[in-house]
């Protein structure tokens, strides 16, 4: 984890920002410590926490391998160009950021932008630690309070994650740009046995997510068509929650199948959800 990060990030028990301590570890004020893992990441769990699901191993490799081939570039450029647009200070947050792909890509269209990947699975993270120098790659609960002090933020990425929208308002700099990318219905369609089905409301669950703390300022559809080998259908449908629902040990061909998704930008509107 790099110095110039730790202060963006927050202490889980007491919420201070954190910097490096004498003996080498991460931690705040009040005296919280908190190792780094060899692999260079930091876990900032709060110390009772509900249990919840992390991507495996299995899962984290496919989404690797699959992003690896390129099948995703339209998202990755898509975001490349709203970080490049920024001006607001802070940092590039990707909530819910996996090996940390879609980062590594955003911050190659800002050259003096640091990064932050928080993912509730330790295996991704480790991975995120290693994509990018500038990046520091965090274990956290991304339903809950968000390991980052206020106002810390540029740019938040949603990927393909659930929204949390109060944290997203604290930690997003007021001019600041919120960005999701969620699948419209048609995506992955030609897999739909193997995979999730896209709900038809979605936009509208979109919305309700992040209003009235965020207002819309753009959206985009984006739909192409991907060649896949029986190795890329295999990996897309391994790398997400679908990969819970496959019978173990199921043949795939290959495929030619569609992407379709929306990447929308938000903007805060100062307002906050009741009783926050």
């Amino acid at each position: 984890m790099r110095d110039d990060l730790l202060p963006v990030l927050a202490c889980p028990v007491c919420r201070e920002p954190l910097a490096r301590t004498g003996d080498g570890q991460a931690g705040c004020a009040t005296g919280h410590r908190f190792d780094q893992a060899r692999q260079g990441h930091l876990t900032l769990l709060p110390a009772k926490r509900r249990a919840l699901t992390a991507d495996t191993p299995e899962m984290v490799d496919a989404r690797i391998r699959f992003l690896g081939r390129g099948h995703y570039a339209p998202v990755e450029r898509a975001l490349a160009a709203v970080v490049a647009s920024v001006d607001a200070p802070g940092v590039v947050l990707d909530v819910g950021s996996g090996p940390g792909t879609y980062l590594a890509h955003a911050l190659r269209a800002a050259d003096r932008r640091l990064g932050v990947a928080l993912d509730l699975s330790a295996v991704a993270v480790r991975r995120a630690a290693r994509v990018d120098p500038r990046i520091g790659a965090v274990v956290a609960d991304i339903t809950e309070r968000l390991p980052v002090v206020d106002a810390a933020a540029a740019v938040v990425l949603d990927v393909f994650a659930p929204r949390n929208q109060r944290e997203y308002a604290r930690v997003l700099h007021p001019d600041g740009v919120l960005v999701v990318v969620t699948p419209r219905p048609g995506h992955l369609v030609e897999l739909a046995e193997a995979t999730i089905n896209v709900d038809p409301e979605k936009d509208r669950r979109l919305h309700d997510s992040l209003t009235p703390s965020f207002t819309r300022v753009s959206s985009e559809d984006l739909t192409w068509t991907m060649a896949l080998s029986a190795e890329d259908v295999h990996d897309v449908v391994h790398m997400g929650p679908s990969h819970h629902h496959v019978a173990p040990g199921a043949v795939f061909a290959p495929a030619s199948v569609t992407a379709a998704v929306t990447v929308s930008t938000w903007v805060p509107t100062g307002d906050v959800l009741p009783g926050g």
